[in-house]
C-alpha cells in the first residue's frame, strides 16, 4: 500500500514539476493578479495544491517526505517563517500612504516551499530540459520578432525592454541547449539542439547585455573543467563556442549595414576584427592539439586531462581580466582616451568601457532584495553559502548531469551581482540549484583509453 502511495506521489511530483516549468517559461509577462505577476499567482495556486497533497501524505504516515537533512533546510525554514511574519505585520499597517504589496514576501515563501518539495526528487527526467527549450522557443521567437521590428510584444513589453530580465531568461535557454547538445549522441536531436542554441545565441546578442555575454563565455570554458573532459564533450563544446564567437563577431555587420534592429548592439567593425583575431589564435592552439588525436579512437572514452588543465588556465585568466576590467570602473575611459593611443590601448578600451557602462546602468539582485528586507537578504546570503558547500560535496567527474546543473546554478548566482533576474524564471533556476545540491546521480563507470601524444 505504501509503495502505491509513493508511486502516486512521484507521478504527481512529475506532473507538478512539468507544469511549473511550463508556466515559468511561458509567462514572461507583466499582467498582475492580486499584486503579483500572473505566473507567480498561478504558481501560488499550484504550490498550495501540491503542498496539500504533500501534507496529506505526511499525515498518513509517510515521514520520508519531511526531513531536515542539512543546515540549508533550517535557513529555508527561517526564511519562510520571517516572510510569513512580515506579511502578517503588513496586514495591520496603515494603507493611507498607498497600496501595500506582498510580492517579495510571497515569492520567497513559494520558492521556500518548492525547495522542500523538489529536494525529495530522486529521478531527474531529461524531458524536463526539453520542455524548458520548447516553451522557451515560443518566448524567444516573440522576443526576436520584437527586436527585428516585425511584431510588437504587447503583454511581454517589460521583458523585452529590460535587458537584465531578458538576459536571465535567454542565458537559461542558452545553457540548457548547450548541455543538451553536449550530452546528446543522436544525430537528429543534436541538429535540433544546435539550431536551438544558435537561435538563443542570436537573441542574446541582440539583447546585448554585456555581462551576460561574458557569463556565457565562462560557461563554455567551464564545461570541460567541471565535467570529465572526454574528447567528444570537448568537441561538441568547442563547436558551440566557435559558433557563438563567429555569430558575435559578425553582429557588427548586421548592426551597421541593416536597419532591422530596434535595439542595436554597440558593436563596430573594430570589435569584429578583435574578436575574429582572438578566435583565430584560440583555434590555432586548439586544432594543433586536436589533430594529434587518432581518428579511430573512441572519443567518449578518451579523456583529455592536459586539455582540461589548459581550459582551467584560460578560465582563471578570463576571471582575472574580467575582474580587472570591472574594478577599473570609469577610470578606463579617461585613462585610455588619449590622442596617441596605441592599438593595444584601443583594444582594451573597446572591451572595458562598454562593460563598465553596462554594469553601472543596472541594479543588482542583492541591492533589490536589500531594499525590500534586510533580514531576508541576510538569510538568502547564508543559504547561498550553505548550498555552495553542499554543491561542492556533491560534485564528481563521474556525475556529468549534476555537474551541468551546478554550472547553471553558479551562472545564476553570478547574474545576481549584475542585475535582478527575471522573476518568472526563478523557480527554474531554483530547480537546477536543488538538483545541483541534492540529486544523487548514479556515478558513471567509464573505461578510458590512453594514447601517447608524443609519438
Amino acid at each position: 500500500m505504501k509503495g502505491r502511495k509513493r508511486l502516486a506521489m512521484k507521478n504527481i511530483t512529475k506532473i507538478f514539476t512539468a507544469v511549473v516549468l511550463a508556466v515559468s517559461m511561458l509567462c514572461g509577462t507583466t499582467p498582475e493578479v492580486a499584486g503579483m505577476p500572473l505566473s507567480f499567482f498561478i504558481l501560488l495556486l499550484l504550490t498550495v495544491l501540491y503542498t496539500g497533497c504533500w501534507s496529506w501524505n505526511i499525515r498518513r504516515g509517510d515521514k520520508g517526505l519531511w526531513r531536515l537533512e542539512c543546515k540549508a533546510d533550517l535557513a529555508v525554514l527561517a526564511l519562510i517563517a520571517w516572510n510569513l511574519l512580515s506579511i502578517a505585520a503588513k496586514v495591520f499597517q496603515d494603507t493611507e500612504n498607498g497600496v501595500i504589496r506582498y510580492q517579495f514576501q510571497t515569492v520567497l515563501i513559494i520558492l521556500g516551499l518548492l525547495y522542500f518539495e523538489w529536494k525529495e526528487v530522486k529521478v531527474v527526467c531529461g524531458w524536463y530540459l526539453d520542455l524548458i527549450l520548447y516553451a522557451g522557443l515560443l518566448v524567444t521567437g516573440r522576443l526576436l520578432l520584437f527586436y527585428l521590428g516585425v511584431w510588437e510584444t504587447g503583454w511581454m513589453s517589460d521583458l523585452a525592454e529590460d535587458s537584465g530580465r531578458a538576459a536571465s531568461y535567454l542565458l537559461l535557454l542558452c545553457m540548457v541547449s548547450v548541455l543538451r547538445y553536449c550530452f546528446c549522441r543522436d544525430r537528429m536531436q543534436s541538429a535540433f539542439y544546435l539550431l536551438v542554441a544558435a537561435v538563443n545565441f542570436f537573441t542574446l546578442f541582440i539583447n546585448y547585455n554585456i555581462p551576460s555575454l561574458w557569463i556565457m563565455v565562462f560557461v563554455f570554458f567551464a564545461i570541460p573543467v567541471v565535467m570529465r573532459p572526454t574528447a567528444e564533450l570537448v568537441r561538441r563544446d568547442m563547436q558551440l563556442f566557435f559558433l557563438y564567437g563567429f555569430m558575435l563577431s559578425n553582429m557588427s555587420l548586421l548592426t551597421n549595414y541593416t536597419h532591422q534592429l530596434l535595439r542595436k548592439p554597440e558593436l563596430s567593425l573594430e570589435h569584429s576584427i578583435y574578436l575574429e583575431l582572438l578566435l583565430a589564435v584560440g583555434g590555432l592552439f586548439f586544432f594543433r592539439y586536436w589533430d594529434r588525436i587518432p581518428a579511430d579512437v573512441d572519443r567518449d572514452r578518451l579523456v583529455l586531462r592536459k586539455m582540461r588543465r589548459g581550459y582551467l588556465f584560460v578560465l582563471k585568466l578570463l576571471g582575472i581580466v574580467f575582474a580587472i576590467l570591472i574594478l577599473g570602473g570609469g577610470a578606463w575611459a579617461g585613462l585610455l582616451d588619449t590622442p596617441d593611443a596605441s592599438v593595444g590601448t584601443a583594444f582594451v578600451r573597446s572591451f572595458a568601457v562598454p562593460l563598465n557602462k553596462a554594469v553601472g546602468m543596472g541594479k543588482d539582485g542583492w541591492i533589490c532584495c536589500l531594499e525590500n528586507s534586510g533580514v531576508s537578504t541576510l538569510l538568502l546570503l547564508i543559504l547561498t553559502v550553505l548550498l555552495a558547500v553542499g554543491m561542492t560535496s556533491n560534485h564528481s567527474f563521474a556525475k556529468p548531469q549534476t555537474a551541468g546543473y551546478q554550472l547553471i546554478a553558479l551562472a545564476f548566482v553570478a547574474q545576481t551581482f549584475f542585475w535582478m533576474p527575471d522573476i518568472n524564471v526563478l523557480p527554474v533556476y531554483l530547480l537546477f540549484t536543488v538538483w545541483a545540491v541534492f540529486y544523487r546521480e548514479q556515478k558513471q563507470r567509464v573505461r578510458t583509453v590512453k594514447i601517447n601524444f608524443n609519438k
